[in-house]
C-alpha cells in the first residue's frame, strides 16, 4: 500500500508521543471508526507502522535531525543472568499464544536453561528481563507448562522504563503485556502477579504487613504514574485479578483509573488475542470504563455490587476487641470519624490504642499527624500500648522490649511531621503513605492545627477541610480519624460538665453533618473512661449510645469494664 497515505498520520503520531492512532486506510470504512488500530514505532531513522485491522504495514523515513518522542523499546542487558536469544522452539510457543517474533524481540524476551524448584529439574524457558529502579536486574522464567522461577528480584513494572506519556496500561502477567504490544498498545505488567481476594482493601478484610512491599513497584514508578493521562487497569477477569485492580486503584487514586472489560469467554488479554485477535483487544482498551468514584452513572453499573450487598449483607466493619465498644462503634474504610472531648479526656490516648488494635489485630498500616505530641514520644506510646508495658516510671520495660516494640511500630506506622499543616500538603503526604505503605487509616490530631481553608476558622474553610478529608477517605479506601476540640463546656447545676457532641465542636455544624461517625471521650473516674457515640450514619457500623471502658494509664491500654452494668449511672467528670 502507498506509504504516502500513511506519511502524515505516522509523522504526526510520532511527534505527539502517540503510539497508536486511527488507520487512514480503513478507519472510515469501519463501524467503529474511532478505534486506533494503527501502531507506530521508531526503528532508527524510520517510523514503522502496522494496522491491526487491515494489516497495512510499512515505514516512513524521518527527516534528518528530527528527534522522535516515541521511545524505542530497548531490551534489558541481563548481564550475569545466563540468558541467550530465543530459539525456534520459543518462537513457536509464543506464536501459539499469538505473539510474533518481532514483538518478542522488541520487548527483550530471552531464553535459558534454568532449574525450576517446583518441578525440581532443569527446563528450557523463556525469560522476561526486569530492570529495577535501583539499577539491579532480574529475569522471570517460564516454561511451556506455566512453571515459574526467577533470578534476581523483579520489583518493577515490566516495561515501565519505556513509558513516555499518555495512558499507562497495567496488566497482570508478562504474556498479557506482550499481547497488548502485539496489538500495538504500549503496556506494563506487575512483577508479582495478583493478590488473594481477602486482601481487597475496599472493605475491612485483613491486610498482611508484607502486602506493602508487594506494591513497591507503584512507589518506584510514582513520577511516571503521576504524569500519565489515565491509569488503565487490565488485570485478569477473576477474583485475584479484581483484587489486584482494586488495590492498585486505591493506591494511585480511583479517579485516575479505568478498567478494561474482557469478553465473557476470556480471562485476560492473551486469551482475547488468541481467541478473537488483536483488533478485539484494541476494542477492549477503547471500551475501558472509568472506575466508579463520583458523578452521574447508570444503575446497571452498580447492579452486581448491590445484589452482593443484598445477598451477603453489609460489611460490619473492624472490631476493636472490646464487646461494649464494638456494640456502638466499629471501623470501616471510606469513613470519616470525628473524635471530641474536653481537654484531658483521653482523645489522643484512645486513638493511639485504637490504631494499635487495628495494626496488631488486622495488619493495618496507619499514617499519623499528631501535632500536639512529638513523634518521638508518640512512638514510645505506641510501643508501650502494643507491648502492654510502661515506657516510663519505676516499672518501665527493658531496653530489649522497647527495641522489639519500636521494630513493630516501624513496620505498621508512618508519621506526617507538623512542618506543613496545610490541608493539601497533609493529603498529598497521606496519599504517598497509601501508595508507598498501603496505609488503611489516617489520624489527624487535632483539627485546629490544620490550615488552608478559604478563610482560617470560617465555616466555609472548616467545611472545605472536612469534605476534603471525607473525599480522601472514599477515594483511597481508608478510615480517617479527626480529633476536634469542643467549645468550652459549662458545668450544670449539679456541678457536672455535659458531654460534648458534634454540634459542640468549635467552629461549624459540619463536624456533625460531614462525619460518618462521631465519638466523645470522657472520664468517669480514675481508671474508667466513657465513650459516647453521637453520630452513626450507618446502623450496621454502630449505634447511638455509651460504653464504659477500663483504662490503664501507664500502658495506655483500654479494656472491658470490670464493674458491669451497675456503673452506667456514674457522673461524668
Amino acid at each position: 500500500m502507498d506509504a504516502e497515505l500513511f506519511r502524515d498520520t505516522v509523522i504526526s503520531a510520532s511527534s505527539s508521543s502517540q503510539g497508536r492512532v486511527r488507520c487512514p486506510a480503513c478507519a472510515d470504512d469501519r463501524k467503529k471508526s474511532h478505534l486506533k488500530t494503527l501502531s507506530v514505532d521508531i526503528d532508527g531513522e524510520r517510523a514503522v507502522y502496522k494496522c491491526h485491522h487491515c494489516d497495512a504495514s510499512g515505514s516512513v523515513p524521518l527527516s534528518n535531525g528530527w528527534s522522535p518522542h516515541i521511545k524505542r523499546v530497548v531490551p534489558v542487558s541481563s548481564n550475569g543472568m545466563h540468558s541467550k536469544p530465543l530459539g525456534d522452539a520459543h518462537y513457536e510457543y509464543l506464536a501459539e499464544r499469538g505473539i510474533s517474533k518481532e514483538t518478542a524481540d522488541r520487548c527483550g524476551v530471552v531464553s535459558g536453561i534454568v532449574v525450576i524448584g517446583a518441578i525440581d529439574r532443569r527446563s528450557n524457558c523463556i525469560g522476561f528481563p526486569y530492570e529495577n529502579k535501583d539499577g539491579s536486574e532480574a529475569i522471570k522464567w517460564r516454561d511451556r507448562n506455566k512453571n515459574f522461577t526467577q533470578r534476581g528480584s523483579a520489583r518493577s513494572l515490566w516495561g515501565i522504563e519505556n513509558f513516555t506519556g499518555g495512558d499507562l496500561v497495567i496488566c497482570e502477567g508478562e504474556l498479557d503485556r506482550l499481547s497488548f504490544e502485539e496489538a500495538g498498545i504500549a503496556a506494563t505488567s506487575v512483577p508479582n502477579g495478583a493478590i488473594q481476594p481477602a486482601a481487597v482493601t475496599n472493605g475491612s478484610q485483613r491486610t498482611l504487613p508484607e502486602d506493602s512491599k508487594k506494591f513497591s513497584y507503584l512507589w518506584d514508578a510514582k513520577d511516571l504514574i503521576e504524569n500519565a493521562d489515565r491509569i488503565i487497569l487490565a488485570t485478569d477477569n477473576d477474583e485475584p485479578g479484581n483484587a489486584l485492580a482494586e488495590e492498585i486503584a486505591r493506591r494511585v487514586g480511583k479517579a485516575r483509573c479505568w478498567r478494561v472489560p474482557f469478553p465473557d469467554d476470556c480471562k485476560d488479554a492473551n486469551d482475547v488475542l488468541v481467541s478473537h485477535g488483536s483488533l478485539r483487544l484494541v476494542e477492549c482498551v477503547d471500551d475501558a470504563t472509568p472506575w466508579p468514584v463520583s458523578g452521574l452513572r447508570n444503575a446497571s453499573e452498580y447492579r452486581s455490587e448491590a445484589l452482593s450487598l443484598f445477598n451477603d449483607g453489609f460489611d460490619k466493619g473492624i472490631k476493636s476487641g472490646l464487646t461494649d465498644l464494638d456494640r456502638i462503634f466499629r471501623v470501616l474504610p471510606q469513613t470519616l470519624t470525628v473524635l471530641t472531648g474536653i481537654p484531658g479526656s483521653g482523645k489522643s490516648t484512645f486513638l493511639t490504642w485504637l490504631t494499635v488494635q487495628l495494626a496488631s489485630r488486622n495488619g493495618w498500616n496507619v499514617a499519623v499527624l499528631s501535632a500536639e505530641t512529638s513523634s518521638q514520644i508518640h512512638i514510645l506510646q505506641l510501643a508501650s500500648t502494643f507491648l502492654d508495658q510502661p515506657f516510663r516510671g519505676g516499672e518501665k520495660m527493658s531496653e530489649d522490649d522497647m527495641s522489639r516494640g519500636l521494630d513493630w511500630v516501624e513496620k505498621q506506622f508512618v508519621f506526617l511531621d507538623e512542618s506543613d499543616t496545610d490541608i493539601d500538603s497533609i493529603l498529598d503526604r497521606a496519599h504517598a503513605a497509601v501508595l508507598r505503605n498501603g496505609c488503611r487509616a489516617l489520624v489527624v490530631d487535632p483539627y485546629n492545627f490544620i490550615t488552608g481553608g478559604f478563610e482560617e476558622g470560617s465555616v466555609q474553610g472548616i467545611n472545605r477541610i472536612l469534605i476534603s478529608l471525607k473525599s480522601f477517605a472514599v477515594q483511597h479506601g481508608i478510615a480517617v480519624f479527626l480529633v476536634a476540640h469542643p467549645i468550652k463546656m459549662w458545668r450544670n447545676q449539679a456541678g457536672q460538665v455535659p458531654t460534648p457532641g458534634g454540634y459542640d465542636v468549635s467552629g461549624s455544624s459540619g463536624f456533625f453533618n460531614v462525619a460518618d461517625t462521631g465519638l466523645t471521650l470522657g472520664r468517669v473516674s480514675d481508671g474508667k473512661s466513657l465513650v459516647t457515640c453521637w453520630k452513626a450514619r450507618f446502623p450496621w457500623l454502630g449505634q447511638l449510645g455509651e460504653a464504659i471502658l477500663d483504662f490503664n494509664e501507664p500502658t495506655g491500654r483500654f479494656s472491658e469494664n470490670t464493674f458491669g452494668d451497675d456503673f452506667e449511672d456514674a457522673a461524668f467528670d
